[in-house]
């Protein structure tokens, strides 16, 4: 069995290889590479040029990844606690905790509309989705660090 000291140290080193990873960025080469022909623009009047779609910054699927998986710990470590001796902070989820179905529901419903947020900022605002999902990865990370210490400290399972 691993102890919650190994586990987090997998998961900070898991965060950390996620975070580091990012897709390669396929141009058409003419932008960085000096040899390529130059573009010459055609007049306005004549052609159309489509619009080019915006490219999602290679950040945030990883970070997608690791917020989902550290609300899976948190759920893991959450419906532990209480076998521990722990408690639920917040009384709106500590109401849930009745139903681990609903509480795993919400989690889930709550991670993905982090997610389609995050998705509809970048195409606004790229460093502003980024940081904000950097921020919640963060967040959620202490919080699970939190509650798999308070799981060490604690007696053995009731």
């Amino acid at each position: 069995m691993t102890t919650p000291r190994y586990a987090l140290s997998l998961l900070v080193s898991l965060l950390v290889c996620v975070c580091m990873m990012g897709r390669p960025q396929i141009g058409d080469g003419a932008a960085g590479d000096p040899k390529a022909a130059p573009r010459t623009a055609a007049p306005a009047a004549t052609t159309s040029t489509p619009e080019i779609a915006p490219r999602r910054p290679g950040a945030l699927v990883p970070l997608y990844i690791s917020f989902a998986a550290l609300q899976a710990l948190d759920i893991h470590s959450t419906l532990r606690a209480p076998a521990y001796g722990g408690r639920e902070a917040n009384p709106v989820v500590d109401g849930m905790l009745g139903s681990p179905a609903a509480f795993v529901a919400a989690k889930a419903g709550m991670t993905a509309a982090v997610c389609v947020a995050s998705e509809r900022l970048w195409k606004r605002n790229k460093a502003a989705a980024i940081v904000t999902m950097i921020a919640l990865d963060s967040a959620y990370a202490a919080i699970v660090a939190h509650n798999y210490a308070l799981e060490a400290r604690g007696a053995a399972p009731r």
